[in-house]
């Protein structure tokens, strides 16, 4: 694949990116306190924005082989890819954490405060370091992390299995997609990447068809039968995003430098946005007397905050994250460098 080819799909990945956690920010922050636009056209629009959850997944499904594939990972590099990881996700994860309990400590103790008490145990934090809070059957500081913790089992899943993925023989390439696929139908515990294993082999197939190791009419078809077992086992919305999600990176340059923009900043954004962008529509409600043009405006100022706060995020937390998990290479690349030198 060549350096062009590269670069426009990182485009589009980009793109999608931001427009799924635009869209999810949208969905928390038009819907997640129900007292602030009960019933009004801009709530009912943002009600879809949960469906960018789905394209992250496929994202994820493609992002991590396509890595992987190009850093020429090996069963060997396994910890090595592990600690870019967690290099690259743990810092922000954990600045929200504390952030988060902040936020809700100082609310607590303001004039008019009606959220929950803060009751959070020292084991549900330590929990939350290896993502294992909702598997323990424990509260999640923030609702979303669950899907961090179920990208952080599709790691460790591709650790084991990637090298399946580039062998030389097709069947061992169809076995892991068709495992992935048939976890959607066997577990139903939404904690278990398994559950959602359709998404992930969907991204999984994108990236296939891209290196060159599946053809156009296979991939299709598979495309549209992990697309039907999201549509049967969720939401049939959802097996057509996912699907579409699939398309798209596999066949579409998309090159949209204001979405491109977002996709930068759009894991901090995924973060932030529901203790930055959410209380700012908390205090809004809060101070009661609203016209529909207020809850607009509102929602506006709630997703211009998240957007700041995720800069910022990105900026101080984010970015010298990703560079210092870059630096970790697999020993295949390390020896094709030093032997090029």
């Amino acid at each position: 694949m060549s350096d062009r080819r590269d670069t426009t799909r990182l485009h589009t990945i980009d793109a999608l990116r931001g427009a799924a956690a635009l869209s999810v920010a949208f969905f928390h922050i038009t819907n997640g306190n129900p007292a602030l636009m009960p019933n009004e056209p801009l709530q009912r629009l943002g009600s879809w924005g949960w469906l960018g959850v789905d394209v992250f997944f496929v994202i994820s499904g493609f992002v991590i082989p396509f890595a992987l594939d190009r850093g020429g990972y090996q069963w060997r590099d396994a910890g090595r890819f592990i600690t870019k990881r967690v290099l690259r996700i743990d810092p922000p994860y954990l600045v929200t954490i504390a952030l988060a309990l902040g936020l809700w400590w100082i609310s607590e103790r303001l004039p008019g405060f009606r959220g929950q008490p803060m009751r959070v145990e020292l084991t549900t934090i330590a929990l939350h370091l290896g993502y294992l809070t909702e598997i323990a059957g424990r509260p999640w500081v923030l609702p979303i992390f669950w899907t961090l913790a179920l990208e952080f089992q599709f790691y460790l899943s591709m650790a084991l299995l990637f090298p399946l993925l580039r062998h030389e023989r097709a069947a061992w390439r169809a076995l892991v997609i068709v495992g992935m696929a048939a976890g959607t139908l066997l577990v139903h515990t939404r904690a278990w990447v398994p559950a959602w294993g359709a998404w992930f082999a969907l991204g999984t197939l994108a990236h296939l068809v891209r290196a060159g190791r599946l053809a156009r009419a296979p991939f299709f078809a598979a495309v549209a039968g992990g697309a039907t077992i999201i549509g049967i086992t969720a939401t049939w919305p959802q097996g057509l995003v996912a699907g579409a999600t699939a398309l798209a990176i596999a066949f579409i340059e998309l090159e949209r430098p204001f979405l491109e923009r977002l996709g930068l900043i759009s894991y901090s954004l995924y973060l932030v946005h529901e203790p930055i962008g959410g209380r700012v529509v908390n205090f809004a409600v809060r101070h009661g007397g609203r016209s529909a043009w207020i809850n607009a405006a509102v929602v506006v100022v709630g997703v211009a905050v998240s957007l700041a706060a995720a800069w910022v995020m990105y900026r101080s937390i984010e970015r010298p994250s990703q560079q210092l998990a870059s630096r970790i290479r697999y020993q295949r690349g390390e020896r094709v460098r030093r032997d090029a030198a």
